[in-house]
């Protein structure tokens, strides 16, 4: 583990929590294979995807009695990862267990934890409470990645491409003219825009029918490895928004989280919340259309890059802009969170 690519004590995002309604779900974290199913009580339960008879997926199997078995010979394995049962034999052989991850149910979410588990302490999961909150309504979903979770933050972080890739959503014409102030805050950076004066884009003309010109604000929150609470709305324009009165407009909250598959793939989720209209569900489907189609376009747009990056030789450079500034901040901080995790590893050197 001492050459990890990867954070690894850290929770992250494992799967929407009604994904495990129907049975057990399997996915690949961090090039390892892993199961979750419901336990006794309807506990979260995280095992290492393989038995270990054969190594046949666990999650090809069935849940029963808060139990998950394998499909290929019946071995049965209960939440802690040991066998309980094999059919034909009264004794379960010497090591037949598997690994079991700490796991969490929080925000509507499961949450994992990939290192060590002596570690794990659920008061560090990321808050999404707009997720799980009366007061908020929240739509959301999931894109398998076919790109790395790194370029995800990139992506995240510099909001200057909406007048690019979201041109019928998001964006307007002169989102980058805008300068992005960028600060650092312990293990957090935030990149704050104010569009002032500008015509509203599509969504927000939907959803707070602005006519005029708008101050608009996109506050993007990054907190390592890899989770984004980005504040985002628009208000008539002059009447205080950028000195703290919102009441001429509309606040709506893009929260993203990116769990690494590979090193080139990623599980991404996201919910999109709003504290207005409540009770109108037309228009709850109408955003989740809207942003479902925005960021679709952006897992679009990062697989592309993964292809060209894949296929261009090693030693091509990669060039910055100024509206990378928060993108570098949290690479620096990332790699040097991960630098400083391997050397704690055992059997680092150095």
């Amino acid at each position: 583990m001492s050459d990890s690519p990867y954070l690894r004590n850290r929770w992250y995002v494992a799967a929407w929590a009604h994904e495990l309604e129907k049975g057990a779900v399997g996915r690949i974290i961090m090039d390892e294979a892993v199961v979750f199913f419901r336990g006794k009580g309807g506990k979260v339960a995280a095992l290492e995807d393989a038995c270990a008879h054969r190594y046949m997926p666990l999650s090809h199997g069935k849940v029963e009695d808060g139990c998950i078995q394998c499909p290929y010979h019946g071995l049965v394995y209960d939440a802690s990862g040991a066998c309980v049962h094999v059919p034909g034999q009264p004794r379960v052989p010497p090591g037949a267990t598997v690994r079991a991850y700490p796991v969490a149910e929080k925000w509507r979410f499961v949450w994992i934890w990939m290192g060590d588990p002596e570690l794990a302490d659920e008061a560090a999961i990321p808050d999404y409470h707009w997720n799980d909150d009366p007061k908020w309504v929240a739509v959301g979903g999931y894109f398998h990645v076919r790109g790395s979770y790194r370029l995800l933050i990139d992506n995240l972080l510099d909001l200057s491409h909406v007048a690019f890739v979201h041109a019928s959503t998001l964006g307007t014409d002169r989102v980058a003219d805008f300068p992005v102030k960028v600060r650092r805050d312990d293990n957090k950076v935030h990149v704050d825009r104010w569009i002032l004066g500008e015509p509203a884009p599509r969504m927000f003309k939907l959803v707070g029918n602005f006519e005029g010109p708008v101050d608009r604000w996109q506050l993007i929150q990054y907190q390592e490895p890899s989770h984004f609470m980005i504040d985002v709305g628009c208000a008539v324009a002059g009447t205080g928004a950028p000195n703290g009165d919102r009441s001429a407009g509309i606040t709506m909250f893009s929260n993203h989280t990116l769990t690494p598959e590979t090193e080139t793939s990623t599980h991404y989720f996201w919910h999109h919340a709003r504290n207005f209209r409540l009770a109108e569900p037309e228009l709850t489907e109408r955003l989740a259309t809207a942003t479902r189609t925005a960021f679709g376009e952006d897992v679009g747009i990062v697989e592309a890059q993964q292809d060209r990056m894949q296929r261009a030789p090693a030693s091509k450079p990669i060039i910055d802009i100024n509206a990378d500034a928060g993108v570098l901040q949290a690479r620096r901080l990332l790699d040097q969170l991960i630098k400083e995790e391997r050397a704690r590893m055992p059997g680092a050197v150095g």
